[in-house]
């Protein structure tokens, strides 16, 4: 399950505890005239937490969606203002799966690329600098599957790295300058995964790793 699918499926059960809450729903004591409909305070409270976390997190202390939702619940957490805020929840999942966040995506996919990559740079540091440039060509590669989906470029099926290169030149996502330099990469990532060691030193995976992730910011950042 990757990234997408993980924040997906925890909008979708937010949602649903949301729907849980709602059908807490009780009137307020008869001595109080005009007030709002009571709900299940504790578990109120647990979703209100929960949400703002998430959306933090994915969308930005900075965004309508963050700040629409805390101004729905920053008062009273009866169920007006949860009803409310609940149907915010849902435009963010359905902005979210429509891509309308598409920066937000390759933001995360970017700090993923990163992890991956300072594994990489931690097993070179240890001294297994071949190991490190398999972790690393496969960081490679999988941006540049990532890449033509973005860009709507048809992947075939077992596509190789050459082929995805040579698609994303030819549509002119990058230039051949910077083809040439992921062909002269996929190369390196071949030696170090069919195990001809001898052919590469420590220094070629040092400069592997700079310039997957010189290429990885410019691409997801």
């Amino acid at each position: 399950m990757d990234v997408n699918e993980k924040i997906e499926n925890r909008l979708d059960e937010l949602l649903i505890m949301g729907e849980v809450l709602l059908e807490t729903r009780k009137s307020p004591p008869s001595n109080i005239i005009g007030g709002d409909d009571r709900i299940n305070s504790q578990l109120a409270h647990q979703w209100v937490t929960s949400v703002q976390n998430l959306l933090v997190r994915v969308f930005g202390s900075d965004s309508e969606h963050y700040k629409n939702f805390s101004k729905q619940v920053e008062k009273h957490l009866t169920f007006s203002p949860i009803f409310c805020a609940q149907g915010i929840l849902k435009a963010a999942k359905e902005d979210y799966v429509s891509e309308q966040l598409f920066a937000v995506r390759q933001l995360i996919e970017a700090e993923l690329f990163d992890d991956f990559l300072e594994q990489a740079e931690y097993l070179l540091a240890s001294g297994y600098y071949q190991p490190a440039a398999v972790v690393a060509g496969c960081v490679l590669e999988d941006g540049l599957r990532k890449l033509c989906k973005n860009n709507k470029i048809e992947i075939p099926e077992n596509p190789k790295l050459d082929t995805l290169n040579s698609n994303l030149s030819k549509d002119g996502v990058y230039s051949k300058l910077i083809q040439k330099k992921i062909t002269a990469l996929a190369d390196l990532r071949n030696k170090a995964a069919h195990g001809k060691w001898n052919e590469f030193a420590k220094e070629d995976v040092e400069e592997m790793i700079q310039t997957i992730r010189r290429i990885m910011e410019e691409f997801f950042s």
